[in-house]
């Protein structure tokens, strides 16, 4: 059933806290370390995709968590998909742990010379948040251009310091890697990669291969055959052009399925009440009622970019040494062995340890100054 995976194949394709309370629950919840927090880029398709579901969401929460536990600067959030209102729904999870305006919102426009996505509808739960849930923006058109944002935030980092987590298609990442220097930068996208981005992370294909059936997020879903091939197009391009010098961890279908959350674990805590946790609105609208969890593809790759796989409840596979190849004109990928190279895939060892850490997560408050706003 479409409604029952999100990374399906192409062919189918509150209760109020105090300070103190919040402060405690911050202490137990977030891995104590002395580093400097991990600087993140989010790059979702947010309801909007190749593949339409409400992990996305998820990923989104559990960084602004992370965040606010002191593991995370979150550099700014990227739609990588045409429709307009999911740029509104990123922007309520801004509003609701309290960083409007602090973390920039860059969307994918129809209206740019470049683009080559056609409109499609978003899921019904991305209207839902904006139309039950404040936010700064309500659309794309109040938010930045994805590329330029890019150019932007990259220039103002520390070499190889940044992490991107690409939890949808590859439009975005495709099209900063053509990007010529600008008034940001006078490297082109590669080079600025190349110097800028430590770690791409990256919910994507099956491993060790897909087989005849490819996986969303690489050829663009089945609902628009234009928007496929866009996609499988862009999902080639960033898997051969992508810098050797920045990392790629592969998370596959495989891995992200076998991981529940969202559900009743996350909907029995203190702050997820409907009408204040729009996180909860978009799970529960999304699955036609309460306590039901979904798979988590993009939340267990944002949090293996921030935390490590190890933590995470996985590793990278260590003994695979090769590159993944994605057909352009089908999206579908295989791992090819071959000499050690910058690319390696998740592999899942604990489901129960991820499942229950994204929950968690998804349970803590946002900010102070967000629950009194």
């Amino acid at each position: 059933h479409i409604a029952e995976l999100k990374h399906v194949p192409c062919f189918f394709t509150m209760p109020f806290c105090g300070a103190a309370q919040i402060a405690s629950l911050t202490l137990t919840l977030f891995v104590t370390t002395s580093s400097a927090p991990v600087k993140l880029i989010i790059d979702t398709d947010y309801g909007g995709g190749g593949c339409k579901a409400v992990d996305d969401v998820v990923a989104v929460a559990i960084a602004h968590a992370l965040m606010t536990g002191g593991e995370v600067e979150l550099l700014a959030i990227m739609l990588n998909t045409a429709p307009v209102q999911c740029s509104g729904a990123i922007g309520v999870l801004n509003h609701y742990y309290g960083r409007d305006g602090t973390v920039p919102i860059g969307a994918y426009d129809v209206q740019t010379p470049s683009a080559t996505l056609e409109m499609e509808e978003p899921l019904p739960y991305v209207n839902h948040m904006v139309d039950h849930f404040p936010s700064l923006i309500k659309n794309s058109s109040q938010a930045e251009d994805a590329v330029a944002l890019y150019r932007q935030v990259l220039a103002t980092q520390p070499d190889r310091s940044v992490t991107i987590s690409s939890i949808g298609i590859h439009t975005n990442l495709a099209a900063l890697l053509r990007s010529e220097a600008d008034r940001h930068s006078g490297l082109s996208g590669r080079d600025l990669i190349k110097q800028k981005v430590r770690l791409l992370a990256v919910m994507g294909g099956q491993y060790p291969a897909s087989g005849v059936y490819p996986e969303c997020n690489l050829c663009g879903g089945r609902s628009n055959q234009h928007n496929q091939g866009v996609a499988s197009a862009a999902s080639s391009f960033v898997a051969r052009h992508w810098p050797e010098e920045s990392e790629i961890i592969w998370s596959g279908f495989e891995v992200g399925r076998q991981v529940k959350t969202g559900g009743a674990r996350f909907q029995s805590c203190s702050m997820a009440a409907l009408d204040r946790n729009p996180v909860a609105a978009a799970i529960v609208n999304f699955r036609g009622g309460p306590d039901q969890s979904w798979y988590s593809w993009d939340p267990l790759t944002t949090l293996m970019a921030v935390r490590g796989a190890d933590t995470a409840g996985c590793t990278k596979c260590r003994h695979c040494s090769g590159v993944n190849a994605i057909d352009a004109d089908t999206g579908r990928n295989a791992w090819v062995s071959g000499q050690r190279s910058n690319q390696t895939y998740l592999l899942l060892q604990d489901a129960e340890k991820a499942s229950k850490l994204i929950d968690d997560l998804l349970c803590h408050p946002p900010s102070t100054r967000a629950l009194l706003a």
